[in-house]
């Protein structure tokens, strides 16, 4: 019996595997294929700017790249326009996403070169299509060496390479205006005759309140504080003059051909504290600050002059932006002289040469936090109107330039001109001073500094 059973065992089993065998196998549903990703390359690098950097080199800025996965920045530079960079090798790679500067050098003299940034992901993938920008390297203008002025920091391949103009009065007996090149050198100059002077201080040279500003036509604008404002070509000849005790601190020719000015020097409440003024001297329109200020907590302030106004600019929407200095603010009034807004308010003391920047944020000198509205304008602060916070300051050292610090001017690059008393410097968002000239063996008191220091300066011969 028990071999029967496993007789039966065994073609019992045999026949299960032979049917089994037997079936067809199971379908598999077939897998579905991943896709294979679109490369997507990274956005066009925006704010790229050239500029002639002298001698065969141009500098190159543009606004970093905010991709996550970053690789490297590729430079272009081609002899014609460029719209596809497709066949055209870069002349480098740069690694550092934080670096937003270049300078290419070797380049031809007086040759139209076109430059191109983009940036590079971690999968090679590259914007094929630029914007190209260009420039011109030329040699630097040459002059003659000043002896009492001191270029001790020019790092070409981070600054803004043109001229630069600005009144000098260290000497008040002989105040003139000068425009240097990047290592210092006088390259034009004029000598303010004495009949052009403030006749109530001489002994205080142009200061405080020279103001100097070119034109479109070349010719200079500048403010001889209590006399008048006027206008000179590259020869020295005057050519146009509007004579008025009343003006000082401030001139801007208006595209209008008008002429913006500013009244701050021991002004009074009747006072019109900013003018504008046409070609024939004619007044065509005044602010004056008792019509909104004649008020607590600023009708009963006198410091130099009631409101002392040392600034004021026209802005493109028509409106004008005032710096009544002892009011420890910037006002921004519309065509018919009514306040659209105040900034400032609890940040600046001490205002000086207030102005609002094309992202809208303004740009201004003040006085050190916690110190009193009345000490020495010194560092430089960017302000969001918006929001009230200061976005971006810089404070020079004490042992490089004397007080007070009255001028900044945001430049191309995104760097700024700083005008302390006794140095004019470049400096970089991030606070490099990457060009800077110094009064040299000259010696000015700190009492003496706001008569006898720089009072503005303005970066120009700007070529792109």
């Amino acid at each position: 019996m028990k071999w029967n059973y496993l007789i039966v065992f065994a073609v019992t089993l045999i026949l299960l595997v032979t049917y089994s065998c037997a079936q067809p196998p199971a379908e598999v549903p077939p897998s579905t294929p991943t896709p294979t990703p679109k490369p997507t390359p990274p956005p066009a690098i925006t704010g790229l700017v050239a500029a002639n950097a002298y001698d065969g080199r141009v500098n190159l800025w543009w606004d970093k790249s905010a991709i996550e996965d970053f690789d490297h920045y590729n430079i272009y530079v081609n002899k014609a326009e460029m719209v596809d960079i497709t066949g055209i090798k870069p002349i480098l790679q740069i690694k550092d996403v934080g670096t937003r500067v270049y300078q290419v050098a070797g380049l031809e003299m007086g040759t139209k070169y076109y430059f191109a940034v983009t940036a590079v992901d971690k999968n090679g993938n590259e914007d094929k299509r630029v914007v190209s920008v260009k420039a011109i390297s030329t040699p630097m203008p040459r002059g003659t060496s000043e002896p009492h002025l001191h270029v001790d920091v020019y790092r070409s391949d981070r600054a803004w390479a043109s001229t630069t103009l600005f009144g000098v009065n260290y000497n008040p007996d002989r105040p003139r205006i000068i425009e240097v090149n990047m290592l210092g050198e006088t390259i034009w100059e004029y000598l303010v005759p004495e009949d052009l002077g403030r006749p109530d201080k001489p002994h205080l040279g142009l200061n405080p309140g020279f103001d100097v500003e070119l034109l479109p036509n070349n010719n200079i604008l500048f403010v001889s504080p209590g006399k008048g404002i006027y206008e000179i070509d590259r020869k020295g000849n005057v050519v146009w003059s509007y004579l008025d005790k009343k003006v000082s601190h401030d001139v801007d020719r208006l595209p209008s051909g008008n002429t913006l000015v500013v009244f701050g020097d021991y002004d009074q409440i009747d006072d019109a504290q900013v003018k504008e003024i046409n070609p024939k001297g004619d007044l065509v329109w005044a602010w004056y600050a008792k019509d909104h200020f004649y008020k607590l907590p600023y009708k009963d302030i006198y410091w130099d002059g009631w409101a002392h106004t040392n600034a004021a600019q026209r802005l493109p929407n028509g409106n004008t932006l005032i710096s009544p200095r002892n009011f420890n603010l910037v006002i921004e009034v519309d065509p018919k002289g009514a306040v659209v807004r105040t900034i400032g308010e609890g940040i600046l003391g001490n205002p000086h040469d207030p102005g609002i920047l094309p992202n809208g944020n303004l740009l201004s000198m003040t006085t050190m936090p916690g110190e009193s509205p009345q000490a020495p304008p010194f560092r430089a602060v960017e302000i969001d109107p918006k929001t009230g916070q200061v976005v971006w300051q810089f404070v020079p050292s004490r042992g490089v330039t004397l007080p007070p610090n009255r001028g900044a001017d945001r430049l191309p690059n995104g760097n700024t001109l700083i005008i302390g008393a006794t140095a004019i410097m470049e400096v970089t968002p991030r606070g490099e001073i990457v060009w800077q000239l110094r009064l040299k063996d000259v010696t000015i008191e700190p009492g003496q500094a706001p008569a006898r220091g720089f009072y503005t300066a303005e970066r120009i011969g700007i070529q792109k």
